[in-house]
């Protein structure tokens, strides 16, 4: 526990209050399911680019990456590359078929495309498998972060960082959700990337924080990674973001194709800009404090061991607003799994507008609170947690995205054996304890494409009234 500034107070009721605002705003603005869902699919490519980033980068970015560079220096960032390779493909393949088939849900595509209720409802089980793993890690993040701050415990921190996450999100829908992501970009982007020559003159300057960390561990600035580990991490990022269902979900809120290419454009700017800063401060912070109990805390110290009261009290801002964001969105993808993929169309399919909403407000509060418990388990660190639910995500839903929209020979049976081949061999890979030294994305991702392929070429193929939303030669 640390001597928190009064300071810190005021600029967190006000970010509090901002947030909720825009969530009582999306409310009132909400007319119906398409409004609370995909936010009457109204959202221009600057609000979706820095919703695209704000929801990728969460607490695994702010918290699990700056403490994994922290913890192991400098060459970790190459995950990076692997990320953005997901995000071309997302922009090329992906993206503009997505947009323009006008779903309100990802299990809509899964149920549209293959023609198959099962294949929808086993995508939007995996979903919800794949981000309570998610939010699990969100929620460990912002336990550390108040039991380091104000010395609660730490499942009450947990229940703080959802709490007020599900006030605006239950209130405000998809809308709330991009314009806090909006707000939330850019306190994470520019608060990092302004503080680095502060925190660096406190370190001694670069040329001081490069020797120190030389002298401590050579591969701090060498290679702490090796080929096989960083190629597993790139692999898990990139196959999990050129189909995650929380970036596809927000697909539908924008407004054209063209967005989305947009969108995904501006959403570069922000990744990069954090990527680079969280790199840096990461090792700056490593120099000034070289043992910590986790690495867990590093971004929460900085923020208030070493940062002036207004910075540091920005900086834990920045790193709530990437949890929140993360929570808010996933939130949204998972309770809309339930309410329109298992309520509306499987067991009261002639439910009303207004009814479908209630159940997906209901939704949102029992799926955000259930991972409360997980995360008092605190199974790994924040980084690692979010790298095994990327390795799930990919391994059960690349294959059914990537290649059912740009293969028309893909059915219902090839997606079906796909997502649970692909979702169970990286699950048991990764309790194998990685085998030859790969992540479990990459025998999961690999199952799951030849699977996709040899089943749907020894399967009856979907009527072409299901191809023609995604495929525009077909009639």
């Amino acid at each position: 526990m640390f001597e928190v500034s009064s300071t810190f107070y005021v600029v967190l009721v006000i970010y509090f209050v901002v947030i909720l605002g825009i969530g009582i705003w999306a409310g009132r603005t909400n007319k119906d399911s398409e409004d609370f869902l995909v936010a009457g699919r109204s959202i221009g490519p600057l609000v979706g680019g820095a919703a695209f980033a704000a929801t990728q980068m969460s607490a695994g970015t702010f918290v699990g990456t700056l403490g994994v560079h922290y913890m192991t220096g400098g060459s970790f960032l190459w995950i990076w590359a692997g990320l953005w390779m997901g995000w071309l493909v997302a922009a090329t393949l992906v993206g503009p078929k997505f947009q323009s088939f006008k779903g309100l849900t990802v299990p809509d595509y899964v149920g549209t495309r293959f023609n198959s209720k099962a294949a929808r409802a086993i995508s939007a089980l995996l979903i919800l498998i794949a981000y309570t793993v998610l939010l699990t890690a969100q929620y460990q993040a912002g336990g550390n972060i108040f039991q380091t701050l104000f010395g609660i415990p730490f499942i009450w921190g947990a229940i703080i960082t959802v709490g007020i996450t599900l006030l605006y999100t239950m209130k405000g829908g998809m809308r709330a959700t991009a314009y806090s992501d909006f707000v939330q970009a850019v306190i994470m982007a520019g608060c990092f990337f302004a503080v680095l020559p502060l925190l660096f003159q406190e370190a001694g300057g670069s040329e001081f924080v490069g020797k120190f960390l030389t002298e401590l561990n050579p591969k701090i600035t060498g290679w702490h990674f090796g080929f096989k580990d960083l190629l597993g991490f790139g692999a898990s990022f990139g196959f999990a973001m050129a189909a995650a269902p929380y970036e596809l979900a927000r697909m539908y809120t924008l407004r054209d194709k063209r967005t989305v290419k947009l969108a995904i454009g501006f959403s570069f700017i922000f990744q990069a800009i954090v990527g680079i800063s969280v790199a840096a401060a990461g090792m700056a912070v490593r120099t000034l404090f070289p043992y910590m109990a986790t690495p867990d805390i590093a971004s929460t110290i900085m923020a208030i061991n070493i940062m002036p009261p207004v910075i540091g009290s920005l900086i834990i801002l920045a790193i709530l607003s990437a949890i929140m964001s993360t929570v808010s969105g996933v939130m949204m993808v998972s309770a809309s799994a339930f309410s329109h993929d298992f309520y509306a169309t499987m067991i009261k399919p002639n439910a009303t507008d207004q009814e479908r909403i209630k159940v997906n407000r209901i939704a949102i509060l029992v799926l955000g609170i259930i991972p409360i418990f997980l995360a008092l388990k605190k199974f790994d660190i924040v980084q690692f947690i979010v790298t095994l639910q990327a390795s799930l995500t990919a391994s059960f839903f690349f294959a059914t995205v990537v290649l059912g929209l740009n293969w028309k020979r893909g059915t219902a049976a090839g997606a079906i054996v796909s997502m649970i081949l692909g979702f169970f061999t990286a699950l048991f890979w990764y309790i194998a304890g990685k085998p030859f030294g790969l992540s479990e994305v990459i025998p999961g991702v690999a199952v799951s494409l030849l699977s996709f392929v040899i089943v749907s070429l020894f399967t009856k193929p979907v009527p072409k009234e299901a191809l023609q939303p995604f495929f525009d030669d077909v009639t």
